[in-house]
């Protein structure tokens, strides 16, 4: 028999178990998987998961079977314990204290269970890289639950707290934390303030609004809040995110974007989709010199406006599902540098031959599924093209020459409009060239 085996049974045969209503781990399967000599998978009862499991210099360790309560020092003294996955497993406590004296724990999964409270001092003073906790029926986190704890990440994701109170990560250092798909509607003031906090998901929750006291993180970089409630912003809502990048807002009750709120901040990813918004002030995202992309579709706007009136560095921009009906003259004076341009499913009727005339390459330019019915060679001027969406609107024919009209542009879709017979040969004709060109 391997020394390595011999050494666990003979463990397993000689654990005396004193208090049986303290056992842990009883009748459980134990998975533990060893660097160069592979899985070994043994059947045990045990009140600590040292005594279960090889001693060996690194370990993986996998639980399945029936582990309703992890009581204090269950998990206790293993120095060798890299991962922990104790998923699925009908959990529906943790004793403060059962996590204890773990220092090589890089991954400790816990997801898809029973429980409904993080009591205090449960992952105090851990350093780990990822704790998962998603998919279980958390209603509380307790003051105390992290205190001085240590990871990359955290998903407490499907879950169902309504509440983040002071306190619940005191004195933490964590770079990401996701709550979504919970019902989180209140976050007391710097409940979230872990240091180093970098990114923080929020999607799918109840919050109405930002409150900079709750929003106090001067390392975040990238923050979710998708799919709220949040129906107005106001000047100084991120006042205490000095850092934010990536910001998304989409599926909120958003009706107005005010000045005051984006301005002069660090923002590169900017997304305001499927609001109800109406209105953008005219010079809501000025001074934004670090701004990529900006995403505004399934929204209500009706008209194109100087929403920036000093030059951009904006690379995408994308109104599509809106309420638009003209591109004014010079509508992107100040977009000198787009690549992207996305005006799917407005109702454009009027494009002014000088909308455009300070653009001068575009990759991707989508107006498809508008009510456009006219188009001339003036209307581009002189920007360079790759791809030019005008299917489904309303085009009938063409004055003048095709190729002189999309002359500097590579590749034209005309799909789905209503042409006449006389005009439909030469398009076909025109695309066909088109597609035939290296």
């Amino acid at each position: 028999m391997p020394s390595l085996l011999l050494n666990l049974v003979v463990r397993i045969c000689f654990f005396n178990v004193s208090n049986s209503d303290k056992i842990t781990f009883e009748n459980v399967t134990v998975r533990s998987y060893v660097i160069n000599k592979g899985a070994l998978e043994t059947q045990a009862t045990s009140v600590n998961l040292k005594e279960i499991i090889p001693d060996e210099e690194k370990l993986w360790v996998d639980i399945t079977g029936s582990v309703p309560i992890l009581y204090e020092k269950s998990v206790f003294d293993i120095p060798n314990l890299n991962s922990l996955k104790l998923a699925d497993v009908g959990l529906e406590e943790i004793k403060p204290g059962a996590f204890v004296n773990l220092p090589l724990l890089h991954t400790l999964l816990l997801d898809r269970n029973n429980l409904t409270l993080i009591k205090s001092g449960t992952f105090a003073d851990l350093n780990v890289t990822y704790v998962d906790l998603s998919s279980n029926s958390i209603i509380l986190l307790q003051p105390g639950a992290f205190k001085n704890f240590k990871a990359d990440h955290v998903s407490l994701d499907e879950n169902k707290l309504t509440e983040i109170p002071s306190g619940v990560f005191e004195n933490v250092t964590l770079r990401s934390l996701s709550l979504t798909n919970n019902h989180l509607y209140i976050i007391a003031p710097k409940a979230l303030s872990a240091f180093g906090l970098t990114t923080l998901s929020l999607f799918g929750n109840k919050l109405e609004e930002i409150d900079a006291d709750v929003f106090d993180m001067q390392e975040l970089t990238s923050l979710s809040l998708d799919d709220n409630s949040i129906k107005l912003l106001r000047p100084g809502d991120l006042t205490n995110l000095p850092e934010l990048k990536t910001f998304s807002l989409v599926e909120n009750e958003l009706k107005e974007i005010p000045d005051g709120i984006f301005n002069n901040t660090k923002l590169t990813y900017l997304d305001l989709a499927t609001n109800k918004i109406v209105k953008i002030a005219s010079k809501a995202f000025d001074g934004m010199s670090a701004l990529r992309v900006l995403n505004i579709d399934s929204n209500n706007l009706t008209q194109w406006d100087d929403w920036l009136t000093s030059p951009s560095n904006l690379f995408s921009i994308s109104i599509c599902f809106n309420q638009i009906t003209e591109i004014p003259d010079q509508a992107f004076k100040n977009y000198s540098r787009l690549f992207y341009v996305n005006l799917q499913g407005n109702h454009i009727r009027k494009i002014s031959t000088k909308a455009f005339h300070k653009l001068e390459y575009i990759r991707y330019f989508n107006l498809a599924a508008n009510e456009i019915d006219n188009w001339n060679s003036d209307i581009l001027g002189n920007v360079s093209i790759v791809s030019l969406d005008l299917s489904g609107n309303r085009l009938k024919c063409f004055k003048g020459d095709l190729e002189t009209i999309f002359k500097n542009v590579l590749n034209v879709i005309l799909e789905n409009n209503p042409w006449k017979k006389e005009c439909a040969k030469k398009v076909e004709e025109f695309q066909e060239k088109k597609k035939q060109r290296p």
